[in-house]
């Protein structure tokens, strides 16, 4: 393995973008916008699995072994896409077709279809920021930890 150009201050900067991260979700969460995720128990089960992985890709990257975030951060979106898709699928399937007719139960019948939509959207937002956040900490670790180069290379 290449050596790393280690500064003291890079393991402190790093846990600082992984402390704003932490910060953000808990923002969201107490400002409100994380209650549709969390009052959805198949939202919730996506949430939580992706930001299992978030936070095992995480711990294993910050402990200094090497982790292959482009697989992880391809998982997450992965997964926020099959949200979306069974998303769709549960909407579409749950429309009562003669109920559309009926001006009394159209509008039920669209709420219906709103909410389930709002999961397979909300799943496409979690798989994405997911993914977005470990790319993002990867790029910051390429950054901190440089392989060094040679002198004799750099005055090539």
């Amino acid at each position: 393995p290449p050596s790393r150009n280690i500064r003291p201050d890079s393991r402190l900067v790093e846990l600082a973008f992984l402390l704003s991260l932490v910060a953000l979700v808990f923002t969201l969460y107490a400002q409100g916008y994380l209650d549709r995720i969390i009052g959805n128990a198949l939202t919730l089960w996506f949430f939580g699995l992706i930001l299992g992985i978030v936070i095992l890709v995480e711990s294993v990257a910050f402990s200094g072994r090497d982790v292959d975030a482009h697989f992880w951060s391809w998982l997450t979106t992965g997964l926020g896409m099959l949200g979306t898709v069974l998303g769709f699928s549960m909407a579409l399937a749950g429309i009562e077709v003669d109920a559309l007719h009926d001006p009394a139960t159209l509008s039920a019948e669209i709420g219906r279809f709103l909410k389930t939509v709002s999961f397979a959207i909300d799943t496409t937002m979690i798989g994405l920021s997911a993914a977005m956040a470990m790319e993002a900490m990867n790029k910051v670790r390429q950054i901190l930890y440089a392989p060094k180069v040679p002198v004799a290379q750099e005055e090539e």
